[in-house]
């Protein structure tokens, strides 16, 4: 791994920061995210289409891509069930703990080995995340996370989106390097906005005419923001391991504790701070690692 794959990856985290911004901002809204994953797939079909991205399409790859684009629409959903309970700064870190799971199903699955260094980088990192969705450093705050309690129902949320992000990017690593990058976002990206409406129509109520207008400035800003998030984190993707490109993709937690500290007044508290430190600790350790 270089820098210039780090890089590409903080990129993507940023963007990924900032739309999860907007969708707190929304609180949580499913039209929103609607909004923003049709507006985004209109950008990746029309880059591809100009692009002649659509040539050579491995088609018997698309199930994988499918599956990929399943379980990440089902991690979109749970992350907007989430941010209806709490905050970003809180809820964010959570919603980010697929590196927990990845090197499992990648060691499994795709033969990714992960060094000794790497795989502290990826504890220290998860850790990081788990302080700062704590109310407090308590035995108390410990023992509501274990007892269920409702303070936590949007933790308990956000951690279920982990768990299938985790999914998503095993599949999404075991099919991309068989696409070119334009063909492959545009797929992925028709694949999670089909699952997205298929799923409006069965568990909302209004038409999708009218929240699309009532969404479509801030979707048009969600879906570009999006977009390029998918891009550049899979310009990496391409080259990295998945089992190391997610971590350092954690980075997106500490901005978006400060995206919602400054733009929606939330509290900063001791743990922000001392998990922000422990995620950029775990990153530069699995840098190191790789």
């Amino acid at each position: 791994m270089n820098l210039q794959h780090i890089g590409f990856i903080v990129i993507s985290a940023f963007l990924h920061a900032f739309y999860n911004f907007l969708m707190r901002k929304a609180g949580g809204d499913k039209g929103f995210l609607l909004t923003m994953f049709l507006m985004a797939t209109g950008m990746g079909v029309g880059i591809a289409i100009l692009t002649a991205g659509y040539a050579d399409i491995p088609w018997s790859h698309l199930p994988y891509v499918y599956g990929a684009s399943f379980f990440y629409i089902l991690y979109q959903n749970l992350v907007s069930k989430a941010y209806e309970k709490g905050n970003i700064s809180a809820l964010y870190p959570l919603t980010a703990l697929s590196p927990i799971f990845i090197p499992i199903w990648a060691s499994l699955l795709l033969s990714e080995s992960v060094s000794f260094l790497t795989g502290i980088g990826i504890s220290v990192t998860v850790v990081g995340a788990i302080c700062v969705n704590l109310h407090s450093f308590s035995l108390q705050e410990f023992k509501k996370i274990f007892q269920f309690h409702k303070d936590y129902l949007g933790a308990r949320l956000a951690l279920a989106a982990s768990f299938m992000h985790s999914f998503g990017a095993i599949f999404d690593k075991s099919r991309i390097a068989s696409f070119s990058l334009v063909t492959y976002l545009a797929i992925i990206l028709v694949f999670m906005t089909l699952n997205m409406v298929l799923y409006w129509c069965f568990r909302e109520k209004e038409a999708i005419i009218p929240v699309v207008r009532s969404h479509w400035k801030s979707g048009i800003l969600g879906g570009i923001t999006l977009y390029l998030s998918f891009l550049f984190f899979r310009i990496a993707l391409k080259e990295v391991f998945v089992s190391l490109a997610v971590p350092i993709r954690q980075i997106a937690i500490v901005f978006a504790i400060f995206l919602g500290i400054l733009f929606l007044k939330e509290e900063f508290k001791a743990s922000n701070a001392i998990g922000s430190l422990a995620i950029i600790l775990g990153i530069i350790l699995v840098s190191i690692g790789a």
